[in-house]
């Protein structure tokens, strides 16, 4: 699995009172969604083996941005709920090789953008544990370098 994939499974499992959608390279209109909803988007940082071997295990760090969204009108407030749900949901969490170690946020995305949705941003810090397959073609075998 992957570090998204893991995270929607943990928010769908923790039943956060906002319905997430999958909205990452697909078209969909905001007239079809509910008045409140959330979204996430990862965005990883570094990816390095840290052991040698032809199965190392890898570090990849990044972040998890998720999306807050409500229509407009409700005041700052209407998402707090929302806000202390993940992360409480996520502060600390560990799974399948995915370890959240904060929750930063609210960050305000240009309220004066959209007039129909408020949003605002929090950002979940992780480090995803994985091995990697170093075996076949291309991989330690040196094939086209020079002789030394």
């Amino acid at each position: 699995m992957t570090p998204i994939q893991i995270f929607e499974q943990r928010w769908n499992d923790y039943g956060i009172s906002i319905p997430y959608y999958e909205t990452v390279n697909k078209q969909i209109s905001t007239d079809t969604l509910p008045d409140q909803w959330a979204s996430g988007l990862d965005q990883p940082s570094n990816r390095v083996d840290v052991t040698m071997g032809s199965s190392p295990w890898v570090d990849m760090t990044g972040n998890i941005m998720i999306g807050l969204f409500t229509r407009s009108g409700g005041g700052p407030s209407v998402l707090d709920t929302a806000i202390q749900e993940v992360r409480d949901c996520f502060h600390g969490f560990a799974r399948d090789g995915l370890e959240i170690q904060q929750i930063n946020g609210p960050h305000d995305l240009d309220p004066q953008a959209d007039g129909e949705w408020w949003r605002i941003m929090l950002s979940a810090q992780y480090v995803y544990y994985e091995r990697r397959d170093a075996t076949g073609a291309g991989m330690g075998d040196w094939v086209g370098f020079p002789a030394s």
